[in-house]
């Protein structure tokens, strides 16, 4: 006879993964309450109740289509780019010139990008470049950049808005209410007036957020792991920084529900975080193949590695101290509307439109939120307020807030996410439980009501301009929700209100939605794509007539800008394709910024200053040292630029066009150093004179520079710097020169020949991703003048070879392919015992 099998009961767990005894964490109603629910307004709007899952996900996504394509169709006509010229010029300043060179990099190389002269004097390229929907959309607009931001910001809204549904849903909240807060979440005041600014950033941040909320409310409640590694490794690919701000959240979040039913002082809750641990590390490692690369850029920026950090100045201030009343009114009228304080234009509250905090999601959020804590029992009512307490705390007190963000800057940003996600937790849940019961605390409710009614009619600081307009708005919805949930408490009107209060619901994110966007000042697809104008000024005639002419390496400089916004655009070489020595960036090459530094043409210890970098313009010496051959102009007359010893070559438009008759071109050669030491106690004009005279080097360089002259001081003429004198010093290190035989971004093939030992120098800034062949055998690439690459040849013919690869990117590669295998083998290997398990059980 067979052995009669045992029936083997064991944790709800899909993909099971050796998890914690606990099968389920409920979304808790005190029983006192739950006892007491009757008629349910969710009976009477049985119709969405019955829908199946997928049925009602589907009417979810295409409400939210709709609702998505009427707030944004002027960005998707022919009208208007999703580009702005107020204080979101970053949208045309930054993103856009990088969508557009990623995407031109692509088409160029048929690679990924690596390193670009396009940026500075050249940087990696490489962190920060991709996600999965922006590389699709780069290869399907290619370099029509505007449709790849606008499309970007409509699918991640999309997408998060579908997570936040299905969060909701996990929480076991009714399909009418979890229709509600998608919508709240998916147009919350963060995303869409944060699009504007950078695409790249906020929409992606909602997207994350609502994924790792559900992924670990499914692990908590169902024991399906999957997903969670794979949030954690698009986290990871996008901003590195961000797995740390939301693992303060998931910590949190795990802690206070599972604090809702049981004690955290157990072995479970332990065994909870362990695998939420494990499953993170995972999703590091499969993220690793651009993690790592980001990671990379971030330590080695001037804002990490260098002296660009705000972070002395934030730790300073009193741990205790409090902030002005107007940052305090900001964060109140912000809740009600992006908008209260003023728009992109005439905004009138703390700090800025963008960074100041924006926790405006919806009034619904802010009416039922205390609600919420009336459906609690004693111990859980402890739980979320100790958790909204310490979210208080940090709104109060500014240091706390330096100290959530590391100490990094004076902004809200995700922590703005991370209000408007508890508020929606706690309003949603709150709104579920009157959908179902409709009861309400009605004195909590009245006093609610009254408070904001009060904050929005009477809260100012000064200086602050309220729009009326949106005040207006405001009291109306305020007044109609409390009338429409007051009227819920009828049990014959409970369907009307609740079909008043979604149909409230949508009117108001449409309205508040569509009236951010509608005052900002967007550029037309006129202004971006007709010639003569902003970034396709004479610049893009001018550059094709010179890389016809001279298809040679140079770099070109302009003493104007292209752009239209109120910012000035820095990143014109980006779209325009030339090589230039500006940049504005995040994270700008640390070494350039060193360079810049060293020659005075950069003020130190100035943040600001390290993200705008203005290059080389300053200084016709150090223009020479750093391969700029041509100079645009626009309003100068070509007499005074003669005087300045440059030709006239053409003009384009207003755009005239100058050659230096005294350049360098890239490879030359020095037969003398300076140490640092000495080089250092040079003023301003010395160093810039030096460096076209010597290479300024440290101290293991020097220790290799035998047969080499020293001088420890500037050779300044007797009568200044003139051109005679410049003339003589550039025509020295055209002595013995690279012959650069193949060139690309990321190679450099040349040969030369020097009499005596010499430094071969390259303006290009140093970077560990570079590397050095000299007659094939690797060879060493010197930092020299504080950030830039040299070489020490002995005395012959060469032939020099630069490749560069972006660092850690093949090792994190091999990674993120071990982390995807381990995760697959994980599934197949808990699906398969799952399968087994369930036959053991018949």
């Amino acid at each position: 006879m067979s052995k009669k099998k045992k029936n083997i009961v064991k944790p709800a767990i899909a993909n099971d993964v050796p998890t914690p005894s606990v099968n389920k964490i409920e979304t808790p109603v005190d029983k006192s309450v739950k006892s007491s629910i009757s008629v349910t307004a969710s009976g009477n709007l049985g119709f969405l109740e019955k829908l199946s899952p997928l049925k009602m996900l589907s009417v979810f996504i295409g409400l939210l289509i709709v609702l998505l394509g009427w707030v944004y169709r002027s960005y998707l006509g022919s009208k208007l780019a999703y580009m702005f010229k107020d204080i979101g010029s970053d949208s045309y300043n930054l993103i856009y010139p990088q969508f557009y060179h990623h995407a031109a990099y692509i088409q160029k190389y048929g690679t990924m990008p690596k390193w670009s002269f396009e940026q500075g004097l050249g940087q990696n390229v490489h962190p920060f470049w991709f996600d999965p929907i922006s590389a699709v959309l780069f290869l399907i607009f290619k370099t029509e950049s505007a449709s790849v931001m606008i499309w970007m910001q409509l699918i991640y809204m999309l997408l998060a808005g579908i997570f936040f549904f299905l969060y909701l849903k996990t929480l076991q909240i009714k399909n009418y209410p979890a229709l509600i807060g998608g919508l709240l979440f998916t147009f919350c005041g963060y995303v869409t007036i944060g699009g504007t600014w950078t695409v790249d950033k906020f929409p992606l941040e909602i997207l994350h957020i609502a994924m790792l909320l559900y992924s670990v409310e499914i692990y908590l409640s169902r024991g399906k792991w999957a997903l969670f590694p794979i949030a954690i490794a698009l986290v990871g690919i996008h901003q590195p920084f961000d797995l740390y701000l939301y693992g303060i959240m998931l910590f949190a979040y795990i802690t206070v529900r599972y604090a809702e039913n049981r004690s955290i002082k157990t072995l479970d809750y332990a065994r909870h975080l362990f695998v939420f641990l494990i499953l993170g590390i995972v999703g590091v490692g499969i993220g690793s193949f651009q993690l790592w690369s980001n990671l990379q850029q971030m330590i080695d920026s001037p804002r990490v590695s260098g002296d660009y950090s705000y972070a002395n100045t934030l730790r300073s201030s009193p741990i205790f101290s409090l902030g002005d009343w107007k940052q305090y009114t900001t964060v109140l009228l912000r809740m009600f509307s992006s908008d209260f304080l003023g728009d992109g234009r005439n905004y009138t509250g703390w700090q800025n439109y963008m960074e100041a905090p924006v926790f405006y999601c919806g009034f619904l959020s802010l009416l039922l939120a205390p609600q919420f804590f009336f459906q609690l029992n004693r111990k859980q009512q402890i739980v979320y307020g100790t958790l909204l307490g310490l979210s208080l705390l940090i709104i109060i007190f500014p240091y706390l807030r330096y100290a959530f963000w590391l100490f990094t800057g004076d902004y809200y940003r995700t922590f703005s996410l991370l209000m408007v996600c508890l508020l929606l937790f706690f309003s949603m849940r709150a709104l579920n439980f009157l959908y179902e019961s409709g009861k309400a605390n009605i004195i909590t409710l009245a006093a609610t009501s009254v408070l904001l009614l009060i904050i929005v009619n009477t809260v100012v600081a000064e200086g602050q301009t309220v729009s009326k307009s949106v005040k207006s708005m405001v009291n109306i919805f305020l007044i109609l929700y409390t009338g429409f949930i007051f009227m819920s408490r009828v049990s014959n009107l409970k369907v009307l209100a609740f079909s008043l209060i979604g149909i409230l619901a949508l009117i108001e994110v449409v309205y508040f939605s569509s009236n951010s966007l509608s005052k900002r000042d967007a550029l037309t697809k006129q202004e971006l794509n007709e010639e003569g104008i902003g970034m396709k000024d004479g610049t893009v005639e001018a550059v094709k007539y010179l890389k016809e002419k001279d298809p040679n390496f140079y770099r070109i400089e302009k003493n104007y800008t292209s752009g239209v916004a109120i910012h000035q655009s820095t990143n014109d070489a980006k779209i325009q394709g030339y090589y230039g020595t500006r940049s504005y960036h995040s994270f700008n090459q640390l070494n350039y910024v060193k360079f810049l530094e060293s020659v005075k043409l950069l003020r130190i210890n100035d943040e600001t200053s390290s993200r705008w970098l203005y290059g080389v313009l300053g200084s016709p010496l150090i223009q020479r040292l750093c391969n700029v051959k041509y100079f645009l102009a626009k309003g100068i007359d070509a007499a005074a630029m003669r005087g300045a010893n440059q030709d006239s070559v053409a003009m384009f438009r207003d755009v005239k066009v100058f050659a230096l008759k005294d350049n360098l071109p890239l490879g030359i050669t020095f037969d003398q150093y300076i140490s640092e030491a000495d080089y250092n106690k040079l003023d301003s004009l010395e160093r810039q004179i030096t460096v076209l005279q010597a290479v300024n080097v440290n101290k293991d360089f020097e220790q290799k520079l035998k047969g080499l002259s020293r001088i420890t001081s500037s050779a300044v003429p007797a009568e200044g710097v003139s051109l005679v004198a410049l003339k003589n010093w550039v025509d020295k290190l055209k002595q013995d020169t690279l012959q650069v035989t193949s060139f690309t971004d990321n190679q450099i093939i040349g040969k030369i020949q020097v009499e005596n030992p010499k430094i071969l120098f390259f303006a290009i800034p140093f970077d560990k991703g570079w590397s050095a062949k000299v007659d094939g055998k690797e060879t060493t690439i010197e930092k020299v003048d504080a950030g830039l690459m040299g070489i020490l040849l002995e005395k012959g013919n060469h032939e020099v070879e630069l490749q560069f690869a972006p660092p850690t990117v093949k090792e994190g590669g091999y990674v993120s392919i071990a982390s995807i295998l381990l995760w697959g083998a994980a599934i197949a290997f808990f699906s398969f015992r799952k399968k087994k398990d369930k036959e053991e059980t018949v």
